[in-house]
C-alpha cells in the first residue's frame, strides 16, 4: 500500500515536468529572416529567392489580414514560426506546404502569389491533430509543430467542457441518492 501512494506521489510530481517539456522555450526571430529559393519550372531552372522584404510582407498582407487569419498574429513576435522552424534557420512542415504551393502558382513572390499559395494550403492538415493550417491559425496555433496549442477555443470544445461539468454534477447527484436510500 506505502508502495502504491509512493507511486502515486512520483506521478504527481512528474507529469508538470513531462507537460512543461512539451512546449519549447521560443526566441524571438532574427532581424534578417532566411532567404528560400524556390524553383517554378525546375527543368529550365527559373527560380525565385524570398527574402525579408518579401516575407515581411506576407506576415503584414497575408497573416495579419483579418480577411485571411482571424487570430491577431501582429502581436506575437514569433509569428514567423508560422513558417520557420525554432531556429529560424529553415522551414517547418507548414512552410514546405506553403513553399510547394508558391511553386504550383509560379511566378515571383508577389503579394498577390502568396496569398495564392496561402489559399491553397489554408485547408490542409496541420501538424496539430484535427486542426486544418487556417483553423491551427484562427486559434493562434502554428500549424507547423505538433506541440502548439490553440489559444482560442471554439465555442464546441467550450460547450464540450460545460458539458462533461453538467455530466459529473449529475452523476455524483444520482449515486448520492442511490447510495444513500433508507431501505
Amino acid at each position: 500500500m506505502a508502495s502504491l501512494a509512493l507511486l502515486s506521489m512520483v506521478m504527481l510530481v512528474a507529469i508538470p515536468a513531462v507537460s512543461s517539456a512539451a512546449t519549447p522555450t521560443l526566441s524571438p526571430p532574427p532581424a534578417t529572416l532566411p532567404a528560400v529559393v524556390y524553383y517554378t519550372d525546375a527543368v529550365s531552372g527559373v527560380h525565385y529567392t524570398i527574402t525579408t522584404p518579401e516575407w515581411n510582407g506576407f506576415f503584414s498582407k497575408v497573416i495579419d489580414n483579418h480577411d485571411f487569419v482571424s487570430y491577431n498574429w501582429s502581436l506575437n513576435v514569433t509569428q514567423p514560426l508560422i513558417i520557420f522552424d525554432l531556429t529560424y534557420t529553415g522551414l517547418n512542415p507548414y512552410g514546405m506546404q506553403f513553399i510547394l504551393a508558391l511553386e504550383k502558382v509560379g511566378g515571383f513572390p508577389s503579394i498577390q502569389n502568396m496569398s495564392a499559395a496561402f489559399n491553397m494550403t489554408k485547408n490542409m492538415p496541420s501538424q496539430i491533430s484535427g486542426y486544418s493550417n487556417i483553423q491551427a491559425l484562427n486559434a493562434g496555433a502554428y500549424p507547423g509543430f505538433t506541440w502548439s496549442v490553440p489559444k482560442v477555443h471554439s465555442p464546441v470544445t467550450e460547450y464540450e467542457e460545460i458539458g462533461a461539468i453538467g455530466a459529473i454534477v449529475v452523476v455524483m447527484f444520482v449515486l448520492y441518492f442511490t447510495f444513500n436510500r433508507k431501505k
